[in-house]
């Protein structure tokens, strides 16, 4: 039996921990789509169909790591499957996780990194190889002089500290593996039940709940957190989109590992969902033979009934996703075309508001005019005399402008933003600054404005996108851009596989589940990387996300409606005219 993989989820975070509490929706193997798996037909199926094989092939994309000879062909070893993720020099898997011989450093979704080595930065537990000593988070070697704390490093220990069963060392810190300064002396740390390592870090099969130190709880088990990789260990489980490993493969479950279903149901890549045969996926094609039809995604054909998924608009033939121009002066604003540019009215693409004045801003994606326009938190649309629309306070400087700081995101999820058209919050600085032209940075939603191009999440700028012109060469040996996808445009489109070298997606509106890539940041899916979400665009926002006008990010990293009553805020805790952001337990909400 043949099972099409079809689905996608997004990708944050900040920190080099395998802490629960932060991690929700996040990419997971559970959520693994774009490929056909080939499923034994062992005619056992609770449906009377195929059963799903719990034990497949080992070594490629989706399956698991084998337990003989290289774990993986293609991918990398991270919570015991294969994944487009979590390799040297690749983007961090769920949970900040990577192989063994690489550890996740930098804000946001994080880069892999080679780790254990000397002068590398530790390992996960702090793990340094051949006896070595974790310093400040780098790796002295065996025989060296532990830099800022004395001693000789020897088997992990700094001579007189650091050590198990050894005084702490200065500032109470410990150097070996797998251990933690209880104030005094060094002791084990990361087992189930101990007190968390350093980095909240915790041994295979654990993972770090609570608060402050917090303390190493089982994973992967029924109804049990998913473990760091979003991995499930039991049977017949599946790391949900609540972070909870759940049965999977009947419809209405979570789908399987490597994106699979029992019997002839379809994985629903959009929400991880498995869904009945003739039933109808979240894109508005229909399940059948094992997939979900390929339409109503972002430039795919429109679905039967002129049916668009995300709140995508038919435009002719094709899907617009919302948020992005049908026409001139017309935007798709979930699942309708309305007019856009104007005061009041949803903004263009890409920020536009080029008659809400002389031109106004954008603000929690509608259009305010100058002076009298709120931009949420006190700030007021104004217009320079040269320059861009900018948001500013009755004291103090602006946001949101060319060159200015960009504007904050909100209390949420929200990435950080700018308000005048054509501007993206550049993740060095917190700026705003021109995007979408060939070698600049990628607009919100890894948008580039010239055809074919691509969104190159390697090619610099602190790991975040920037456009690449169709024909130009994508970094890391990918190959050569083309309609949006880099390898020739073989990789990196819509439910195509996820580029290697950790570029990931390439198209706009998209992003990688581990596999293929597929919508993002519509309403009901995943969300979007912010353009601000690699450094937390320096408001704090570690897990900065980015959905589609008119929706936001909410705790269950999904894209929603926002900004009407008992909505979420919009982005900069902005609401509909007449209604409040109000702090509340669990979010900010619209009263």
């Amino acid at each position: 039996m043949r099972f099409a993989a079809c689905l996608g989820v997004a990708l944050f975070f900040c920190g080099c921990t395998n802490d629960n509490g932060a991690f929700q929706n996040d990419m997971n193997v559970g959520d693994l789509a774009g490929v056909d798996f080939t499923v034994a037909d062992s005619g056992g199926g609770p449906d009377g169909g195929a059963a799903v094989d719990l034990a497949p092939a080992c070594g490629h994309l989706g399956e698991a790591c084998c337990a003989t000879g290289a774990a993986c062909a293609t991918g990398a070893c991270v919570g015991g499957f294969c994944q487009a993720c979590g390799g040297s020099g690749q983007a961090c898997c769920a949970g900040r996780a990577c192989d063994a011989t690489d550890v996740c450093t930098g804000g946001g979704v994080g880069l892999c990194t080679p780790c254990g080595g000397s002068t590398q930065a530790c390992c996960t537990l702090d793990t340094c190889s051949a006896g070595g000593c974790c310093v400040a988070n780098f790796c002295v070697a065996s025989g060296a002089t532990c830099t800022g704390i004395g001693g000789t490093c020897a088997a992990g220990s700094c001579g007189t500290c650091g050590g198990s069963g050894q005084a702490c060392c200065a500032g109470q810190t410990c150097t070996a593996s797998g251990l933690v300064c209880n104030g005094t002396n060094c002791v084990p740390c990361g087992g189930n039940a101990q007190t968390c390592c350093p980095g909240r870090g915790c041994s295979t099969g654990f993972i770090c709940g609570g608060a402050g130190a917090g303390l190493c709880i089982a994973c992967g088990g029924v109804s049990q957190a998913c473990c760091p990789g979003g991995t499930c260990t039991g049977a017949g489980l599946a790391c949900s989109n609540t972070n909870m490993c759940t049965s999977c493969g009947m419809p209405g479950q979570p789908c399987c590992a490597g994106a699979t279903c029992s019997g002839t149901a379809c994985c629903d890549g959009v929400n991880n969902q498995c869904v009945a045969d003739a039933m109808t996926c979240s894109s508005g094609g229909v399940c059948s033979g094992g997939a979900c039809a390929a339409c109503g995604g972002p430039g795919q054909a429109c679905c039967p009934g002129m049916v668009c998924g995300g709140g995508g608009c038919c435009n002719g033939t094709t899907c617009v996703p919302s948020g992005q121009d049908v026409s001139t002066g017309m935007v798709c604003d979930n699942g309708t075309t309305k007019i856009c540019g104007t005061t009041g009215n949803p903004c263009c693409a890409n920020n536009g508001c080029p008659n809400a004045g002389t031109p106004g801003c954008c603000a929690g994606g509608t259009c305010v005019a100058p002076i009298t326009g709120s931009c949420g938190g006190g700030r007021t649309c104004t217009v320079p005399v040269t320059g861009t629309p900018t948001c500013a306070p009755t004291v103090g400087n602006g946001c949101g402008g060319s060159g200015q700081p960009c504007c904050p995101g909100g209390t949420d999820h929200t990435a950080n933003f700018c308000v005048a058209s054509g501007l993206a919050c550049d993740p060095n600085n917190d700026t705003c600054v021109a995007c979408g032209a060939d070698t600049k940075l990628c607009c919100e939603g890894d948008a580039c404005t010239s055809a074919g191009a691509c969104c190159d999440h390697r090619a610099g700028n602190n790991g975040q996108g920037l456009c690449v012109a169709s024909g130009g060469a994508c970094s890391n040996s990918q190959g050569t851009c083309m309609n949006g996808g880099c390898q020739g445009g073989t990789c990196g489109a819509l439910g195509e596989n996820c580029c290697g070298g950790g570029i990931g997606c390439t198209a706009s509106s998209v992003t990688c589940n581990g596999i293929s890539c597929q919508p993002c940041g519509g309403l009901n899916q995943p969300c979007c990387l912010g353009t601000s979400g690699q450094n937390g665009g320096g408001g704090g926002n570690v897990d900065a996300s980015w959905c589609a006008e008119p929706f936001t990010c909410n705790n269950a990293r999904t894209c929603v409606p926002c900004g009407a009553a008992t909505q979420p805020c919009c982005a900069g805790n902005t609401c509909a005219t007449g209604h409040t952001c109000t702090q509340m337990t669990g979010g900010a909400v619209c009263s």
